[in-house]
């Protein structure tokens, strides 16, 4: 038996100026797959492949049965195609932590600075929710990835599987 989504969990006002963020449902997977397939150079990179017809939908499918994960569309208004997507886990890898599992725009939506502004609404509000942490893995040779975080105050705290770095930024 499948379990009401959007009823178990909480929610996080992610909006911020110009980009609205929908909790992502299986309804939506078209729409979200749309969006991963606009961004071929990140698959390249992470995959050696183009996404698969179904990886929206299993990514939405995981989430429904994974209380502490959360995928959200980032729109640039409402009904809009989405302009990118955060898989975002809450209380991982520990109670008031968070993880960003995937933060990925569009490639035309690339270099608008619609990164930060996410990152900034979560920052706030996770920090609102009582979140300590926020962390992100980037995968080796992701050097724009690398970038992007250090330049947001985000600072190496380790290794994932000898393939990432995972950085951090303490939330106050």
């Amino acid at each position: 038996m499948r379990r009401a989504y959007r009823e178990a969990r909480p929610v996080l006002e992610l909006s911020g100026p110009r980009l609205a963020a929908e909790r992502a449902t299986i309804g939506d997977a078209a729409r979200l797959q749309a969006c991963l397939e606009s961004a071929p150079g990140y698959y390249a990179r992470a995959e050696g492949h183009p996404p698969e017809p179904r990886t929206a939908l299993e990514m939405l499918w995981d989430a429904e049965y994974d209380d502490r994960r959360h995928i959200f569309m980032l729109v640039p208004h409402p009904g809009a195609g989405a302009a990118g997507l955060l898989d975002l886990y809450l209380d991982y890898p520990e109670p008031k932590s968070a993880q960003i599992g995937l933060l990925l725009f569009r490639e035309d939506c690339q270099g608008q600075g619609y990164g930060t502004e996410t990152t900034t609404a979560l920052e706030a509000a996770l920090k609102g929710a009582g979140y300590r942490a926020l962390r992100v893995a980037v995968l080796d040779g992701n050097e724009e990835a690398t970038l992007f975080w250090e330049c947001l105050a985000f600072f190496s705290v380790g290794r994932l599987d000898h393939v990432a770095t995972v950085y951090e930024k303490v939330l106050r």
